[in-house]
């Protein structure tokens, strides 16, 4: 699965791509971050993959002008209450201070509320990571809860189209692009027969058709 937009491809996370991420998230200046702030090990990383790849969970690369700079997902997808809890980290210094990140974050979101038509997103933040709080709090995120380790915040649609009105503004008007995302920005051409099957035909059948039907029957 590959959602383009702005001159941004998010590509869904494949067993090939795990060591990079792996090697990424053990910097440490993402290390530092992190709630869990141990190096993540092969193994590690390995059966963390077999655990998120199925139709709850959703990583996906952030690749810019031909490099993976970065990771955004959203995952424990709960389809009878339609939340899941979102994250992004960028690994490439080079972004830090760019709109790329919000742009790649947009993107996502836009997927998870108007595609997938989830009604709250959540998110947890390192309680010492001000830089991630903030960030969050200008997509509307509000804390709801908080302990030593970090902060739990959640997101409703009205917040978001709220929060962000300025922002996609300024998105539109820097790449010429004011069009709403939709299953036109969405290809599954990196998709094989099986993950096709394991991962988006026993989606609930509304998602389906909201999502991927005209896409699926195109592959």
């Amino acid at each position: 699965m590959i959602i383009t937009k702005y001159g941004i491809s998010l590509i869904r996370l494949k067993r090939e791509h795990i060591e990079l991420v792996r090697q990424k998230r053990n910097l440490p200046h993402i290390q530092e971050k992190m709630i869990y702030k141990k190096k993540v090990s092969k193994w590690q990383q390995k059966r963390w993959f077999e655990s998120i790849n199925n139709l709850y969970n959703y990583y996906f690369l952030i690749q810019y002008n031909g490099d993976f700079i970065g990771l955004v997902n959203g995952k424990n997808a709960d389809f009878d209450n339609m939340t899941m809890e979102g994250g992004v980290f960028i690994w490439d210094k080079t972004y830090w201070n760019s709109i790329v990140p919000m742009m790649a974050t947009i993107i996502m979101h836009d997927c998870s509320f108007f595609i997938s038509k989830f009604k709250t997103l959540t998110a947890k933040v390192e309680i010492n990571n001000a830089k991630a709080l903030q960030f969050n709090k200008s997509l509307g995120y509000k804390i709801v809860q908080s302990n030593k380790e970090f902060f739990q915040m959640e997101l409703t649609i009205e917040g978001y189209l709220m929060a962000t009105e300025k922002i996609r503004k300024s998105i539109a008007q820097l790449t010429k692009d004011a069009e709403p995302l939709s299953t036109n920005n969405i290809s599954f051409e990196d998709e094989d027969e099986k993950s096709l099957k394991q991962l988006y035909n026993p989606l609930p059948k509304e998602l389906y058709n909201n999502y991927f039907k005209q896409n699926l029957s195109d592959v």
